[in-house]
């Protein structure tokens, strides 16, 4: 028999396993549940560890940025967030051949949508979330009022909302993008529209009910 010691010993071992890999985050587990401001802080420390081309940082920027957006286990969150974060970082020293990301953040949205109950297409989401990665590098299309359209599709795509329900949040974002790209960006900035674009997705979200789900 097991003595009372290590009867604690493992379920302490149990309780931290528990808590490291299947505990979820408070509240609903809902797209759109999420803390604004507390995803755009995550949101931030992704964006920087990108730029500094830290491949292991943005894997470690990533996870906990996914598990507040979509409301993952830390085990659902470190699986897509491996996905994400090598498509990131591939991404950043890629110059043609963008496609070459889409096998991962296809298996990321594949995650999202699987986690979530949802029918959207993982492909198609991926897709439109690409379309948008390559057009901010494209000279004289790369505006924010010009990538905030492509934003804003990846989101109905993605939400099973409209367009132009999306639109708002997806402004913010491109506008928080172009900040971020300056040579000297104003972090504060940033992060003021970023937590002003999840809040405007949020209550799009909650003003529609995702069809097929």
């Amino acid at each position: 028999m097991l003595s009372t010691g290590r009867l604690i010993f493992f379920g302490i071992i149990a309780l931290l396993v528990y808590t490291l890999f299947f505990s979820l985050p408070a509240g609903d587990r809902a797209e759109g549940q999420f803390d604004a401001d507390r995803l755009a802080a995550d949101e931030i420390d992704v964006l920087k560890a990108t730029q500094g081309r830290e491949e292991f940082g943005v894997y470690i920027a990533v996870v906990p940025m996914l598990r507040e957006q979509h409301r993952y286990s830390w085990f659902r969150a470190g699986q897509a967030g491996y996905y994400l974060a090598h498509a990131l970082t591939q991404f950043t020293e890629m110059r043609q051949r963008y496609e070459r990301v889409l096998p991962d953040l296809v298996e990321a949205a594949t995650i999202q949508r699987d986690w979530m109950g949802a029918s959207f297409d993982p492909t198609a989401a991926a897709r439109a979330q690409l379309d948008w990665w390559v057009t901010r590098r494209l000279p004289n299309l790369n505006s924010a009022s010009q990538v905030a359209p492509l934003i804003a599709h990846e989101y109905a795509v993605r939400y099973r909302i409209s367009d132009g329900a999306a639109m708002d949040s997806a402004l913010r974002r491109a506008q928080a993008l172009e900040l971020a790209h300056q040579l000297d960006p104003n972090w504060t900035e940033v992060q003021g529209l970023l937590a002003e674009s999840n809040r405007a997705l949020a209550q799009a979200l909650g003003r529609s009910k995702p069809a097929g789900r």
